[in-house]
């Protein structure tokens, strides 16, 4: 199945492997990581606001980052969790793949998606909307 043309821009943290990265790059995804940027080891609030300053949607498999107190996604491009039982690059991979055929910019700014094999559940504004990607 083809995805939509994406104009998003992405800017993954350092639990996305580069594999994933490059897998991206290859799908024609316009991605940084933090590698790129040199900031390996910032913490989480660190590459959430880097990813605000770059106008990049932040990707990131860190279940940490839901438990932000006070984080606020007003005029962020959105942040992006995946889930995936087995965290290896052809799991995370397939992950993306269902990502880049169900999003769009629209509906990924200001909001924090969290992304399984099996749904994508949305927090945008307050409210929760869930979408099944099977």
């Amino acid at each position: 199945m083809p995805f939509k043309k994406h104009r998003i821009s992405f800017y993954a943290d350092e639990n996305i492997p580069i594999p994933s990265v490059t897998y991206l790059r290859k799908k024609g995804i316009n991605i940084r990581h933090v590698y790129d940027e040199d900031l390996v080891g910032k913490e989480d609030h660190y590459q959430f606001n880097h990813s605000k300053k770059l106008n990049r949607v932040l990707l990131s498999l860190d279940k940490d980052f839901k438990k932000f107190d006070g984080i606020s996604l007003k005029s962020h491009p959105g942040v992006i969790l995946i889930t995936v039982g087995n965290a290896v690059p052809e799991n995370i991979n397939r992950v993306l793949y269902k990502i880049l055929v169900n999003i769009s910019e629209d509906y990924v700014v200001n909001s924090l998606i969290r992304v399984t094999m099996s749904k994508m559940i949305r927090l945008k504004n307050g409210k929760i909307d869930e979408k099944s990607l099977e």
